[in-house]
Order: C-alpha cells, then structure tokens, then sequence
C-alpha cells in the first residue's frame, strides 16, 4: 500500500473508525500530496467509516454491497463494514447487483455471485438477472438470443434474433421466421403479436401491455385480447416506470398508463422521468416543474439553468442564472440553496457532493456544513508549501453531449526565502502544466491533478493526468525537477554517466521494450521508470513503475553531480539555527526534519531546547500524539501516573483514545519508547483507520524477513507486520529491525517526516 504521513494518521484518528454503522455511508474521493486520487466512504456527519484505500468506489447499492477497485485494476465487491464479500479479480466492464445477486460483466460472459459471495455460475453473453428462474443470453458467436437455468442448461430449444427478459412468466421473442411472440417458461407461445408492427421494447408491461410500432407512430396492445389499447397517435411512448409511461402527440407529452389510460393530457413542451415516480416538464411559459403522474405539482421554477434530470434519495436540484444550485424534495418543495456550486451528485438524503468556489466539496444540505474538501494546498516540510492552481480549457462537446477539454490542476510554491528562484520554478511549473503532454495531445481532453515531494534539496513535481477519452486515452505522468537553493532544473541525464541506458535496460523488466518505458522521476531512492498502458475497450489507462535504486544504479551514478549531492542534502534554511532551537545549527545532520515537525506542531521543544540528542521518551511521544490529534482530557487519569507530573493529562488522553492498548500495563513514561512499542501504537491508529491486523500465517511470513525476528516480542509481531504493509516501518540495512532500539528525538523527527 502507499506510504502515509504519520501526521495525516494523527489528524484522522478521531475521524476513522474500523465499522461502518448502521444508516447512509456514501463514497468520497481525496487527492494526496502525491497525485493520487483515493476513495474512502463517509456518513452524514463527514465521520469516515471506511479508510481511504481504494482507487475506486462506487455507491451501496440497496442490497448493502457495493463494488470498489485496487490499485491494480482489480474489482472486489465489500459490504458497509469494509469486508470482502467477493475478492479482487481481474476488473469487469461493470459489476450490477440485484436484490439477490452480484453480475460481474465481461465482454463476452457474466460472472454472478449470491450476496455472500458464493459464485453461483459463469453465462456466455447474459443479460440482466435470472428472472422466473431464466437468464437471457445472447451467443457471442452467432448473436442469437436463447434462455438458459442457473446450472447452464438451456431452458428450452430455440434461439432468437431478439428476445427480452421473463417477467410473470413470459417473455417476447422474434423467432427465426421474423414473428413476434410471447412465450411462457416451458418455451411454449402464448401470444402472437399482429404482423406489419414490432415492439418498440421487448418487454411486457404490467403482464399484458407491450408497445407497438408501425414504422411511423406507436401505440399499445393487450396480449390477453388482442385488441389495441389505443390508437397509433403517438410519434413515442416512453418505457413503463412504475406503471406510467410518457407520451408524445405531436409536439406535447402527456402521461398514459398501462391500459392505454391518459393520466395527463399531451401538454408540455418536455417531459423526462426523473425516478421515484417524479418528471421533468417544462410548459409554454418556460417553466420548470417536477409532476407526478396525476399532473400535480411537487416544485415548480421559472429560474431554471439545468437540473431536474433525475431524482435520488428523495433530492433533486436545478440551477439558477446567479450560479446558486437550489435542492427540492419530492415532497415538500424547497430543501437547501448553494453559492457559486456546480457539478452536483445527491449521495443521500442529506449530502450532496458538489464543486464550490473551483474545490470539491461534500456538503450537508440540512446543516450547510462541509463534510470533506479537497485540500487547496499541501505542505511539504520547511515552510515550503504547495498551493493548487486550477486551470480549465473549453474545447467544445463530444457526442454523448459532455465538454471537451482541460480540466487539470498544478501546483504553485511559496516560502522560498529567494523570490527569484520561487519565481523561476512556479513560471516552469505552470509552462509544463499548460503545454501538456504533448504538441498533438494539445488538442485532447487532459483531465487530472498533480503530485509533489521534497527529495533532499530537490523540489520533484508530476502530472498525474489522463490524455484523451476512451479508448486510446494515456496516463501523462512526467516530473519535473528543481533545486530548492538555486532553481536549477534537474534532468534525469544529470544523475548519470553517458553510457548509463544499458544499466537500466538491464535491469527493468524485458518484458516491454525500452522505449516504452517513459517519464522517469528521481528521488532520494532512486529512479522510477513508468509503464504506461493505454486505455482499451476493456480497461483504463494504467501505469506500472519500476524503482530501481541508487544501489541497482551505482555502476553508473555521478555521485560527485550538483543533483546526486542536492538529492541526498536535506533542504534547510539559510539561517544559523533552526526553529528558534539554540541547540539545533543549520548545519545539523536533521535541521530539514525538525524545522518540518516544528512548523507542524508535531514536536516542541522547552527552555529554547529541542535536545535532538536526546533519547524520546514514551510520555514524549504520547505528548505529540495528543497535542497532534488535540485529543479531549481524559475523565480520570491513568492508573499509575503521579497526578502531578507534566505528562499526566496528556498522556491519559492517549489512553482513554484507546492508542495505548496493548502497551499500558508496560507503560514507562520517562523511558526511552522502544521500536516494538511504536509499531504497537502506530497499528493502534492504524486499526482506529479501519484497518485489519495480518492473520498469523501473514504475520509469520512478514516477521521472517527481518534477520532478528526470533527478538521480536509475540504480542508486538502483528502490530509490527501492519506498519511494514502500511510503509510505517521496515528493517534497517543489515535487514534487522532491532525492536529493543531507541529514537533519538532528532531520528524520531526524521521518521515523522519521511513516514
């Protein structure tokens, strides 16, 4: 999994728990400092129920399951609590779910699973949901349609050119000869349709109604007697939604039910079902209004900009000329009114997720309260931060009626103590980002965010972008690289001796040519070379990346260049101490890392001191654990703490957070904190997340990698095998992790930093 930031965990603890409760939980997405987008799922109180951990998440459906993705383009099928119900495999077009069933959908079979996940069978070309105890499915190879029972067997003889799902216990076909018939479950025709018209849908409605077309107008016919249940007066009929259909005469639209029987008169200019038994319809005056089937008025506007296209969780919306969003009930007319929104997605009866003021916000339509945004700027340590530019280009429509263009952000950096070299990186940022991936990609659709790090003295940002729509639609992930005291732009070819592509075609994969292998980006590892795949009728765009490390690369690194050195130099500023400590110079091996803990309140010093020296004791650590999370005093203190010592409050308050389970009955608080012990109390955050500690097979596995295992305490293995999955801790060099050692306050300021 990707590595976190130790201050993220801290700032989310109280936030993520491990099991979603009973109620509404719906999907959110959040871009980090490292381009990445991640999907997690929130209640109505903006609490998250389920970490973000996911590349993709879709929402519940109402049997409580909902599909979510991998980053390796794999789809699994979880319930509210975050549990796998059906496994990651390889990803579907899409994955359906039924009352009773899941549908993984290939492009040439279907794939359906019970709500516990138990695999019930594989159908060649299947349509819907058995219905009746019949699965429709169109041949692959012939393109004929036939029926088949849940083991496979067919149903009954026969193949279709058109065919439609089972309901009541028949279903329309055409047969071979080019009749239309209605069919029972045996195979046997009940009903002929007459000749000269065909089904505008094969479906039968309410078991009885179909519609007719004579190739100029349609109307409705009644199986049981044969008879026409109106006349051939209307240029469309509408499929059946609860009954109801929507009709057009002329150029009006009314609304009929299923005997033929005109609810509404044919008299609006526009009719659309919106669900839930709702419609759009506009009438001469250009008004807007949401109508039952009877015509009655649910919410009416003549200040109508788009909207009213569909109906969730009760919720519906429309805009207004003054670029407000209004949200309307279905019953009950006006519920909420949003400033300067756009893109609106109802997620429940309460929330909706919307962009305000150019940031993604997911917002409590009840409260008015801001759930969850996307952060408009990222701090990367020493004062430096990254604020995102948003940048948009209209480069018209596509066919399916959505824009076409730029919808890209990048970030621009302030808190350079040199305004000329801040100037001169932002002014290469912002070209890099507005020229795109390239001379011919300028003229597709760019759409996505960027990412940032601080490597050493070395700035590294990237796009992480997708170019063009569809099939053929590419990853566009280049990087660019800066000195942070200079602005000199780094190229990959700096880091090298000429001769230095041999190397890494040796020692990438073989299994893509080299010249496949772009938009490398450095860092105080080593160099990552990405794979990137183009999107096709069956997947997305997606990349593979290769990290080959300064070790795999030495043969041929220049370890005396301005960007090897810069790399592996950590960013400090020019001042003779750091962070108002006395005892910390500039030129102290961890001044980058302690002024980045400093200016987040991570660690304090006392008396002008940071002491980096010194070893961090386990009150220390609770003590920036609680001021980090500003965690509520607890109600008593804990047992076994003098009720006066400076760390009492603040460590109780870690105890009662549940963050010293596991470690409290060894509890020592003017005690160096043991390696062990902080993998204890990260996996105790970690589980708080949402997260599952390793079964024992995966924590035997885990544990023996490191050359000290047999040192590693019982109760703590778990907890140290979390952290290594979560990228929070791993072995030293020799590969020991050495649980008994100790951080110095200077090392453990490092760790907050680079973890």
């Amino acid at each position: 999994m990707l590595k976190k930031t130790i201050a993220a965990l801290f700032a989310a603890c109280l936030m993520l728990t491990g099991a979603a409760a009973a109620g509404t939980i719906f999907p959110a997405q959040r871009t980090g400092v490292d381009g990445v987008t991640r999907y997690g799922y929130l209640d109505e109180t903006g609490r998250a129920v389920l970490p973000y951990a996911y590349t993709q998440a879709d929402e519940f459906a109402s049997c409580g399951l909902a599909a979510v993705e991998n980053d390796k383009w794999q789809t699994a099928v979880i319930d509210r609590e975050g549990h796998l119900v059906v496994p990651y495999l390889d990803a579907p077009q899409s994955v359906e779910f039924s009352d009773d069933a899941v549908a993984y959908r290939y492009p040439d079979h279907s794939v359906y699973y019970t709500l516990t996940g138990e695999q019930t069978g594989s159908y060649a070309g299947a349509v819907g949901f058995f219905s009746d105890g019949l699965l429709l499915c169109q041949s692959p190879a012939s393109g004929l349609y036939s029926y088949v029972r849940q083991d496979g067997t067919a149903a009954f003889a026969g193949e279709f050119a058109e065919a439609g799902v089972f309901s009541d216990g028949r279903a329309l076909v055409r047969t071979a000869e080019g009749q239309y018939v209605a069919l029972d479950a045996e195979g046997s025709v009940l009903y002929t349709l007459p000749s000269g018209v065909q089904p505008v849908y094969m479906t039968i409605y309410a078991g009885d109604t179909v519609v007719l077309s004579n190739g100029a107008n349609q109307a409705l016919y009644s199986l049981s007697t044969g008879e026409y249940l109106t006349e051939f007066l209307y240029k469309s009929i509408s499929a059946f939604h609860e009954g109801v259909a929507m009709v057009q005469q002329v150029n009006r639209w009314g609304l009929m039910d299923t005997t033929g029987r005109l609810l509404t008169e044919p008299t609006y200019y526009y009719l659309s079902y919106m669900g839930g038994g709702l419609y759009a319809a506009r009438s001469e005056d250009g008004s807007a209004a949401a109508v039952d089937a009877d015509g009655n008025i649910a919410y009416r506007t003549s200040s109508y900009v788009g909207g009213f296209t569909e109906l969730r969780y009760g919720l519906s919306w429309h805009g207004t000329e003054d670029g407000s969003l209004i949200f309307f009930k279905k019953n009950g007319g006006y519920f909420a009114n949003l400033k300067n929104a756009e893109n609106p997605t109802i997620l429940s009866e309460n929330v909706a997720r919307v962009t305000q003021d150019g940031q993604l916000r997911y917002i409590n339509l009840s409260t008015g309260q801001t759930l969850s945004a996307q952060p408009d700027s990222f701090d990367l340590g020493n004062g430096i931060t990254a604020k995102t530019v948003h940048y948009e280009k209209f480069m018209g429509y596509q066919t399916d009626g959505t824009e076409h263009g730029w919808n890209v952000d990048f970030p621009e950096i302030s808190g350079l103590p040199d305004e000329t070299v801040q100037k001169s990186i932002n002014d290469a940022i912002r070209a890099f980002f507005l020229k795109g991936p390239s001379v011919t990609a300028e003229y597709e659709a760019l759409e996505g965010s960027y990412g940032a790090s601080v490597d050493g003295s070395v700035l590294v940002v990237w796009a992480n972008c997708i170019s063009g729509k569809g099939a053929g639609a590419s990853v566009w992930n280049n990087s660019l690289a800066f000195d942070l005291r200079t602005g000199t732009q780094y190229q990959i070819g700096d880091l090298f001796v000429s001769s230095y592509m041999s190397t890494v075609q040796r020692l990438l994969p073989d299994e893509h040519p080299i010249y496949l292998y772009s938009f490398p980006r450095m860092s105080t590892e080593g160099v990552t070379f990405f794979y990137n795949e183009y999107e096709s009728d069956t997947r997305r765009a997606y990349t593979e990346s290769y990290l080959l490390t300064f070790e795999q690369l030495d043969s041929v690194l220049e370890k005396d260049s301005d960007c090897y050195q810069a790399l592996h130099t950590p960013y400090i500023r020019s001042a003779t101490t750091v962070a108002g400590f006395s005892d910390v110079q500039a030129t102290h091996w961890a001044a980058g890392y302690i002024q980045t803990v400093a200016d987040k309140g991570l660690m304090q010093g006392a008396d002008g001191l940071f002491r980096p020296d010194e070893l961090i004791t386990q009150a220390e650590v609770c003590a920036t654990v609680a001021r980090s999370l500003s965690l509520p005093a607890a109600e008593t203190p804990m047992d076994g703490l003098p009720a006066d010592a400076w760390y009492t409050a603040e460590v109780s308050a870690v105890a009662a957070a549940g963050l010293l389970d596991g470690l409290a009955d060894s509890f020592q608080p003017d005690q160096p904190v043991a390696r062990a012990d902080a993998a204890q109390l990260f996996a105790n955050l970690l589980v708080q997340r949402g997260a599952v500690l390793p079964d024992d097979e995966t924590v035997e596995t885990g544990i023996a990698a490191f050359t000290d295992a047999a040192d590693i305490p019982a109760d703590r293995r778990a907890a140290v095998v979390l952290c290594k999955q979560e990228g929070l801790f791993g072995g030293y060099a020799d590969g020991s992790f050495q649980p008994m050692g100790s951080f110095t306050r200077a090392e453990f300021a490092k760790l907050l930093t680079l973890i």
